[in-house]
């Protein structure tokens, strides 16, 4: 019998939120990536909980946690509201420094335009920048699309038997951590990769991406970043050509934020491929440390 999931399981608005509280010191906020599980934040957060409190959960749908209503769907204004429940349930009121990956950048920069009063730091981890947004079907379309889509993965991965597999496939799809994967992550991996929830709300959080970014835009032109110590953190790998138009699409990035940039050679995932680097550009924000610009 496998042993219960790290961390406790929390009702918000009806919904079961799995969040983890780990280590001591001023509180981070960690939010993964689109199609990410708690888990994939480990080697990140053994890193960090030495010197810091860090706070994690899975979005709805994703690692222990329930999924949303069937015909409700993430949004900027709910996730933002979620990352407030979450610190309130485990009890932070005062400031916090939010470390976002990928998609879940959109999060944390509405978390700190809508709430400047409870953001010490914002660090962007290889984030998402739309520089010609585009929205060619509405978000109720784009969702229904998912849905179907989701009925057809399950279909085909019963056939070929990919869901017994999900576990041997994390690895092959996703960067093996510098100290390589325990046996622990090698048991969620596979209780919880490439499950139907996972697949589903991978989906559909990727169809709701447009919207997710026209709010995000809109929130820009009403409320300005706090004035707190910014990182943007860019993953440079590929060929040249590839690599010079990452660095530069990051530059612009943390140059709309006001933030400083890291550029670390290794792919979107740093998390797992490079937690050292990444940790140590969140170290540089840490209330005492040197100032990070922005």
């Amino acid at each position: 019998m496998s042993p219960p999931p790290p961390g406790l399981l929390i009702d918000l608005d009806g919904v079961s939120v799995h969040v983890l509280d780990e280590g001591t010191g001023p509180p981070l906020l960690v939010l993964a990536a689109l199609g990410s599980n708690w888990f994939d934040l480990d080697p990140l957060t053994d890193r960090l909980r030495g010197s810091w409190r860090v706070i994690r959960y899975d979005r709805p749908g994703y690692g222990m946690s329930e999924p949303l209503a069937p015909l409700d769907h993430p949004s900027l204004d709910g996730e933002v509201e979620r990352m407030c429940a979450v610190l309130d349930a485990v009890g932070i009121d005062g400031p916090v420094t939010v470390v976002a990956h990928s998609m879940a950048s959109l999060y944390a920069e509405g978390f700190a335009r809508r709430c400047p009063d409870r953001t010490a730091g914002v660090v962007m981890i290889d984030g998402s920048y739309v520089m010609v947004p585009w929205r060619m079907l509405p978000t109720r379309a784009r969702t229904f699309i998912a849905r179907r889509l989701d009925s057809v993965v399950e279909v085909v991965s019963r056939g070929l038997g990919l869901r017994r597999r999900s576990a041997d496939l994390r690895p092959r799809l996703l960067p093996v951590p510098p100290e390589g994967v325990d046996d622990a992550q090698r048991q969620w991996a596979a209780a919880v990769f490439g499950t139907r929830s996972m697949v589903r709300a991978t989906l559909i959080e990727h169809a709701t991406f447009p919207t997710v970014n026209a709010d995000l835009r809109d929130l820009r032109r009403r409320c300005p970043m706090p004035t707190v110590p910014r990182v943007v953190v860019g993953a440079v790998h590929g060929i040249r050509p590839w690599r010079r138009y990452w660095a530069w699409k990051q530059a612009r990035y943390a140059q709309m934020l006001g933030a400083s940039l890291v550029l670390v050679v290794g792919h979107h995932f740093l998390v797992l491929d490079r937690p050292d680097e990444v940790a140590a550009a969140i170290a540089a924000i840490r209330p005492g440390a040197a100032d990070a610009g922005g």
